[in-house]
């Protein structure tokens, strides 16, 4: 496969993923809200899932959004938000350790596109590059 083709493929496949886990995420928070499941920490989560969600889809798109001395510290944020926020799921018991897993085993990807992103994209971040 010619590697223009192969590029386009890889960049269909992202973008795929980030439709996605777009959509289970919106589905999910649609869902606790409907639920009466509702905070301050909701809110917290909504806005690092969006800086995430807002990555990957950059990521796959191959678009600049923002600045890239924006997306590298917000990529260490994310991350340890992240972290933090499993702490208490992953103790819950076992239920909570399954879906802590399941959750993070969703997500591998996304964190790997926003460090891409953010770190190992700089063609998206020259002068003159499209976005």
């Amino acid at each position: 496969m010619p590697a223009a083709r192969r590029s386009q493929s890889i960049r269909k496949g992202w973008a795929a993923y980030a439709a996605i886990i777009t959509a289970l995420i919106v589905a999910g928070e649609a869902f606790n809200v409907a639920q009466g499941r509702f905070d301050a920490r909701t809110l917290g989560n909504w806005v690092v899932t969006l800086v995430l969600l807002l990555a990957t889809w950059g990521y796959a798109l191959r678009r600049r959004i923002g600045a890239q001395g924006y997306w590298r510290p917000a990529f260490w944020v994310v991350l340890l938000a992240t972290l933090v926020t499993m702490v208490p799921v992953f103790i819950a018991g076992a239920e909570g350790m399954f879906v802590a897993s399941v959750s993070l085993a969703m997500l591998l990807p996304a964190f790997w596109a926003s460090y891409r992103y953010a770190y190992r994209s700089p063609e998206l971040w020259t002068v003159g590059a499209p976005g």
